[in-house]
């Protein structure tokens, strides 16, 4: 990581923040991180590509040095953010990887900008199996919990943030585990109130639109993976250009429970296409 560098871009009058392993030579890979992580909880993943890659991690706005989601935080305006950031950068055509949320805005990206991307991968998107409708009660109930966990947790110090992290994910690596805990005290509680779970069920109607070779990396929802078996069957269904790797034994952050599983197939897919 010492041969990293870091810069800024701005976009929809946001600074977003971000980590490059560096070599413009090489392809450019995009990791577009989940709801209240930050670039570098890719970290572990960046070094298992950038001896062939160009890895840029991006802070998405109100995450990690980011700056705050001001003017809001929207599908459109995350989609915005990273169509800006890869013609910043001059990463086009890009390899796109995303995880939960970073994987709906790569989604997006990629049906919105395809002359912008080259591929597409996607880490257990937010992909459910029912259509576009206004949220649960149960559902508004449980952003409301989360949202006080994480105000809970930004008054944790870090070393506690991270001793809770490990005895809860026996399985991820030390690193991960920092990073995840790190990124979680950057987060920007604010933005829970704006908007983002009301816009991210249009899966059905964007995946037939996606016209790029991609990849959707599944877990198991027993271990609290999004993606169903039956969702992953509809979607490639309607997806030409789609591919599936199911990884067994991961849950919703299939890379930190099995990464050599998910790196595996992240590198064979890049290597593919």
């Amino acid at each position: 990581m010492s041969q990293w560098f870091e810069g800024h871009v701005l976009a929809n009058d946001v600074q977003l923040h971000y980590y490059r392993t560096g070599g413009a030579a090489k392809p450019p890979v995009l990791l577009l991180h989940g709801f209240t992580d930050a670039g570098l909880c890719w970290t572990s993943v960046a070094r298992g590509l950038e001896a062939d890659y160009d890895v840029v991690m991006l802070d998405a706005r109100g995450h990690g040095r980011s700056g705050a989601a001001v003017n809001g935080f929207s599908t459109k305006l995350l989609v915005s953010d990273v169509a800006t950031a890869i013609q910043a950068l001059q990463l086009e055509p890009v390899a796109l990887l995303g995880h939960s949320m970073g994987a709906h805005t790569a989604a997006h990206v990629t049906k919105q900008h395809p002359e912008l991307v080259r591929l597409v991968m996607l880490e257990d998107p937010p992909w459910r199996g029912f259509v576009a409708e206004p949220l649960s009660q149960e559902e508004e109930n449980g952003l409301k919990q989360w949202e006080a966990g994480m105000r809970e947790l930004h008054k944790q110090p870090l070393p506690e943030r991270i001793e809770d992290a490990a005895d809860f994910n026996p399985r991820w690596s030390t690193e991960d585990v920092s990073t995840w805990a790190e990124a979680q005290g950057q987060f920007r509680v604010e933005v829970f109130s704006q908007g983002l779970y009301q816009v991210s069920r249009d899966w059905q109607v964007i995946v037939p639109q996606m016209e790029r070779p991609g990849l959707l990396i599944t877990g198991d929802p027993a271990r609290g993976a999004i993606v169903t078996s039956d969702v992953a069957q509809q979607a490639l269904d309607t997806w030409p250009c789609g591919k599936l790797v199911h990884i067994e034994e991961a849950g919703h952050s299939i890379r930190r429970d099995q990464y050599e599983a998910f790196i595996t197939a992240v590198r064979q897919f890049l290597k593919e296409n």
